[in-house]
């Protein structure tokens, strides 16, 4: 499985890639920002196909085309482009997901950034890698150090985080940005190249193949308030394990 879920999520970022710049959006789903191109829809065909190709008892969960034989013992979780509307936009910060679960917990992992060429891929108890090579998250102590990963999308619910997070700026003084998709906050985080990030989704495709990356990295990877991260799970943190206490109780005081 290790092998086939590298090299279908590494196929469907070639897809993605393929259409950049050459597709628009397609239509919109929750609002106006929520968008929906040809790449995903073509994303998403190609992974289920794979699958239920090889994989024919599995059930799936697909961002695009909803879900199927989901009291399987194996359940693949899909997001076919998560940061579909940098992708629409013409911005090279998107990615593929694909997370596999079995019996409610998740085992595996991968990301793809065709832009950069990269793919991440963690396995449960064996460590996160960037295109083969041992990945492991940043070891920053010092919070007015640190870098971290905020919202991209500003709405009820993450404006009160956010507003946490920019009084405790206040008084001490921290770096982040967004680059609009989970995708890529997870990779940043994942290879050190930042020390934390956040999500709040209710959906679980934008959160299950970045849990166990980060996970596998060393990081600890809880729910908003505290609570070791699950599929059930709606919303994540994630950071280096000397900055996790740091950051929850900025965003829960």
């Amino acid at each position: 499985m290790q092998k086939f879920i590298k090299e279908i999520t590494y196929q469907a970022g070639q897809i993605i890639l393929e259409k950049f710049g050459k597709v628009g959006v397609k239509y919109t789903k929750s609002d106006a920002t929520d968008v929906v191109t040809e790449a995903d829809l073509a994303a998403n065909d190609y992974l289920v196909e794979q699958i239920n190709s090889k994989y024919p008892e599995h059930g799936i969960i697909s961002e695009e085309r909803g879900e199927s034989k989901t009291d399987a013992e194996y359940v693949w979780i899909i997001d076919p482009l998560d940061g579909t509307r940098n992708y629409s936009l013409g911005t090279p910060l998107f990615g593929v997901m694909v997370g596999l679960a079995r019996k409610g917990e998740m085992v595996m992992g991968a990301i793809c950034d065709p832009t950069h060429d990269q793919l991440f891929f963690a396995e449960k108890d064996q460590g996160a890698y960037l295109n083969d090579k041992k990945i492991r998250c940043s070891d920053i102590r010092e919070w007015e150090r640190s870098y971290g990963m905020g919202f991209a999308n500003i709405n009820e619910k993450t404006a009160k985080i956010s507003s946490k997070l920019i009084e405790a700026a206040s008084k001490e003084p921290f770096w982040m940005n967004s680059f609009g998709a989970t995708a890529i906050a997870t990779m940043q985080v994942a290879s050190g190249r930042r020390d934390w990030c956040m999500s709040l989704h209710d959906t679980i495709w934008d959160d299950a193949a970045p849990a166990i990356i980060l996970q596998e990295a060393g990081c600890i990877v809880s729910d908003h308030e505290g609570k070791p991260w699950t599929l059930k799970s709606k919303g994540m943190i994630a950071a280096n394990p000397h900055l996790h206490k740091k950051l929850l109780e900025i965003i829960t005081k």
